[in-house]
């Protein structure tokens, strides 16, 4: 076999450049995987800057890391610079020695690339225009012109290194310097709450500063909401594959009722908090992908936005999870899969509950007050039934007016309560398939006008007004006319 003949077949470079520019690279996950870049190379400080007016535009990127050497910072240039299968150290975020050139190209038509280390400086530029025209794989070795060496300027610190981005075709769509300019700073303020989430555990730590512009990136961690009102950790569980081990810890936040005006914003992170709901992974402490369910047979539904669940791995499980170049998406190896699965029913299990009934307690005018549940849960022999609650005032309210016929009411419940189809509503709920009915969706007149009709029942059985909105106010299905 080795001594086959072949042909060495050399891609064209302006077909590949331009295939590389075709990604999926938003800008947010353009500049989050340049990020990366610079923190593998132990960087504490990165800016990032824009420049915008009717004759230049760029974005910059400098970092006060090791640098590279020249034979470093061409290599770092080459297209497919590292293959996924070389073992990384532990704290590199790096994936397909690609990121640098796809993330950038996604947005650019021109890369300069500036380091320095050991007092030594060197720049290698990309320019696509001039690959196109020469039909070779031309690496500039110094900035394309004296523009472009005024937007990368020099390097102040001992080690470091600049990422200069120009012609950018891509980020720059309208041709319209004003409307340009004002989509680009919603484009910036989008990419810090985004970089702010993507490396928050990075920048709690210490380990990061990142600014944007002139104002400092803020952590935004989806799991810590507020102050007061804790979000609850459910149990951890840690996993292997090939003696890699995955933890991955479910939560559950606090309801919304709960919350201030200035936490549920925060809440929102940037899509939602409906949105956000789901897995959080992340590879070496970054963040790849949130808000998901990834590729379990779970939906978003509003009446599960209360769970997230954080799940760790290595940067050696690359391959079984199927990470893909932008570092921005992944599949649940097989192996995992009934574990992550079951996990996952459990947490929504939670959420939903919490979601539901507000927790125990619902604090109205200072005190606490018990919530009356239409449902109680039994254990009888080590077996779980449930049965309608006969303390319900609406229950108690039936049972009077009927007097001598309650006994029909009485047998009537008793079936309803033993024939509750419970087999068939574990089946629902898992067929990923099925969509379920949320409590009173789309029909909320229809509850509003049971819970004026309650009022006036309770009045009717001799009750003032006054007890009988208190005593409603208790009931487990008013409480979310009662809160919103």
């Amino acid at each position: 076999m080795s001594n086959q003949e072949y042909d060495t077949v050399v891609p064209e470079p302006e077909s590949i450049l331009q295939s590389l520019r075709a990604f999926g690279y938003s800008i947010e996950t353009a500049i989050a995987d340049l990020v990366d870049n610079s923190i593998s190379a132990h960087a504490n400080t990165i800016l990032i800057s824009f420049g915008i007016d009717k004759h230049n535009e760029f974005v910059r990127i400098e970092d006060n890391g090791i640098g590279m050497s020249e034979s470093d910072l061409v290599k770092a240039m080459k297209i497919g610079s590292l293959s996924p299968l070389v073992t990384r150290d532990v704290n590199d975020l790096g994936r397909f020695g690609l990121g640098l050139k796809t993330a950038s190209f996604s947005q650019c038509k021109r890369l300069s690339v500036r380091s320095k280390k050991e007092d030594k400086i060197f720049t290698r530029v990309w320019d696509l225009d001039i690959v196109s025209d020469k039909k070779e794989w031309c690496l500039l070795r110094e900035a394309v012109s004296q523009k472009s060496e005024k937007n990368i300027a020099s390097i102040s610190q001992n080690s470091g290194t600049i990422v200069l981005w120009e012609t950018l075709d891509r980020l720059i769509e309208s041709g319209d310097f004003i409307f340009d300019k004002q989509e680009l700073n919603r484009k910036i303020e989008n990419l810090r709450v985004h970089l702010g989430l993507i490396f928050h555990r990075f920048i709690e730590e210490g380990k990061v500063l990142i600014f944007v512009g002139d104002n400092k990136v803020e952590a935004v961690n989806p799991f810590v909401i507020s102050e007061n009102q804790p979000t609850r950790e459910l149990g951890l569980e840690v996993h292997s594959i090939d003696d890699s081990n995955i933890s991955i810890q479910p939560y559950i936040l606090p309801h919304e009722s709960k919350l201030t005006a200035q936490e549920i914003a925060k809440l929102q992170i940037s899509k939602g908090w409906n949105e956000h709901q789901g897995i959080y992974l992340y590879r070496s402490k970054r963040l790849i992908s949130e808000g998901t369910w990834l590729d379990l047979p779970f939906r978003k539904k509003e009446s599960q936005r209360l769970a997230r669940i954080q799940i760790d791995l290595p940067n050696t499980l690359d391959k079984e999870w199927q990470i893909d170049v932008r570092k921005a998406s992944a599949k649940v190896p097989d192996v995992l899969r009934n574990a992550l699965k079951r996990i996952c029913a459990s947490t929504i299990s939670e959420a939903i509950r919490v979601y539901t009934h507000r927790g125990a307690y619902l604090r109205r005018q200072g005190q606490r007050k018990e919530i009356v549940y239409l449902w109680k849960a039994r254990q009888k022999q080590g077996k779980r039934y449930y049965e309608i609650n006969k303390e319900h005032p609406i229950y108690q309210l039936i049972a009077e007016y009927l007097e001598d016929d309650a006994y029909i009411f009485n047998d009537y419940i008793k079936l309803i309560g033993e024939s509750l189809p419970i087999n068939f509503i574990v089946s629902d709920f898992s067929d990923p398939s099925m969509m379920m009915k949320d409590f009173f969706e789309g029909t909320k007149g229809d509850l509003k006008a049971i819970y004026q009709n309650t009022i006036l029942a309770l009045v009717g059985a001799g009750l003032t007004e006054k007890e009988a909105i208190e005593k409603a106010n208790r009931i487990e299905c008013f409480q979310q006319l009662i809160i919103n």
